[in-house]
């Protein structure tokens, strides 16, 4: 068995596939990078905001100072284009994943899913002969050029691709998605001026067919895209799936870079007639010894393999509902599964003379920092030690940060998030359980 899976993995696939892969990622990402610089949001994440908060064990993270972050992501532009082109591939995909994975470790208020699925597709990438076709690599130097790649390059990007999916679909598998269709009933109510279908919105039974078939969706593309059978028509429900969910829920570049890394599941030899006709592929297939797989490889694939089927299922080591404690939800492919809202009033008190202060985060935050901070019981607790920080600096140390947080989660009345008895100034962050995390509400929805 073991033999005959190292076989297959080894068995050389066509490399066109692996080339239209690179070109259409790197070209998105060129794409990405150069909305931060069109939509001003390098001034808006790293130069307006006075604090970032910060990932665990990533707190020495910080914008570069002066035009810092400017350059960094027009280096970001001339790395993807690179990658795209197949112009020094490797190197470049290289810096792309850490100027990339660097940039939005800065502040965690702006995580996204589809930032997370960039840093691992680019790190993998690393490895993988994706300049040996359709690059300029082989148009300078054609006895480079390959015809075909050992099919574990295909499959570890299928695998990654794969995940995004799997567990987008095993995250839904909740009353509030199934039982409930929260929060889609909240967003499609506010989308009832989509052409065609939005005057359906505010009907109930439309929220659990949308909820519904975006749970089956998830659960069963992959399957279908990888039978030729069906392959032709799962992507076209990829294509209406994400073309919809762009218009409606406006979630940037992540639509896009999915459908288009969905065609990683075509036949591979897909883009072959295409890039022939356009002169990137010659026609002549010349024969050339594929790389052996090396043994050290053998333990990284597992162990990459195993941390990305593990990841997306650590929150279960944590008692009470994700969506409220949050606890091991980034990362995990946890996608469109809440709607949010809250309010945090935060007291300082000085235990020396007993003095009140009532803090206003806008002296400290942004207002969309504000926004994620009033949900999440971490950016709650950092933002509780950059307020006594704060203090101490002015000469008043020691004093304690009391939180009462009233959260909405997905349609429900507000209920507190954090014990106001708790002095967060003296809680300090780590992996273990968080008992200052009130249990969340057990009723439904109101709506």
């Amino acid at each position: 068995m073991k033999q005959r899976l190292g076989a297959l993995l080894r068995a050389p696939v066509d490399i066109a596939a692996l080339a239209a892969f690179r070109i259409a990622f790197g070209t998105l990402l060129c794409v990405a990078a150069l909305r931060f610089f069109a939509h001003r949001w390098i001034h808006e994440y790293y130069e307006v905001p006075k604090h970032f908060f910060h990932y665990y064990g990533f707190s020495w993270v910080h914008p570069w100072p002066g035009y810092g972050m400017y350059v960094h992501y027009a280096a970001m532009v001339v790395c993807a284009a690179c990658v795209a082109l197949g112009l020094f591939y490797r190197p470049a995909i290289a810096l792309f994943c850490a100027l990339f994975t660097y940039a939005h470790f800065v502040d965690k208020t702006n995580y996204l899913n589809h930032y997370y699925l960039v840093t691992c597709l680019s790190l993998v990438m690393t490895v993988l002969p994706l300049d040996r076709a359709a690059s300029v690599r082989v148009w300078r130097r054609p006895d480079e050029a390959w015809s075909s790649a050992p099919a574990w390059c295909l499959w570890i990007l299928r695998f990654q691709v794969a995940c995004v999916y799997f567990f987008g679909g095993v995250a839904k598998l909740k009353a509030d998605w199934l039982v409930h269709a929260q929060p889609l009933t909240i967003w499609l109510g506010a989308n009832t001026e989509f052409p065609g279908l939005g005057r359906f919105f505010h009907e109930k039974a439309f929220a659990y067919a949308f909820s519904w078939c975006g749970a089956v969706f998830d659960l069963t593309i992959v399957g279908f895209l990888l039978w030729r059978r069906t392959r032709p028509f799962a992507y076209l429900v990829v294509v209406f799936f994400h073309v919809v969910t762009a218009r409606l829920f406006q979630l940037g570049m992540f639509p896009w870079i999915m459908t288009a890394m969905a065609l990683v599941f075509f036949d591979p030899s897909w883009p072959r007639a295409v890039f022939e006709r356009i002169g990137l592929l010659s026609r002549e297939r010349r024969e050339h010894a594929l790389p052996s797989f090396p043994r050290w490889g053998v333990p990284i694939v597992v162990f990459y393999a195993a941390f990305e089927l593990l990841v997306p299922f650590r929150h279960v080591l944590y008692s009470g509902n994700v969506l409220w404690t949050e606890e091991g939800f980034r990362f995990g492919w946890n996608v469109m599964l809440m709607e949010k809202n809250g309010a945090v009033d935060m007291t300082v008190i000085d235990p020396a003379t007993h003095r009140r202060w009532v803090v206003d985060p806008y002296d400290y935050l942004t207002r969309y920092q504000i926004k994620m901070m009033s949900t999440q019981p971490d950016m709650i607790l950092e933002f509780a030690h950059i307020v006594a920080d704060d203090y101490a600096k002015r000469g008043i140390p020691g004093v304690e940060v009391h939180v009462d947080a009233q959260v909405a989660l997905n349609g429900r009345r507000p209920h507190a998030l954090i014990d106001p008895r708790v002095d967060l100034a003296k809680v300090s962050e780590g992996f273990g359980p968080k008992p200052w995390i009130l249990p969340g509400p057990t009723e439904a929805p109101e709506f």
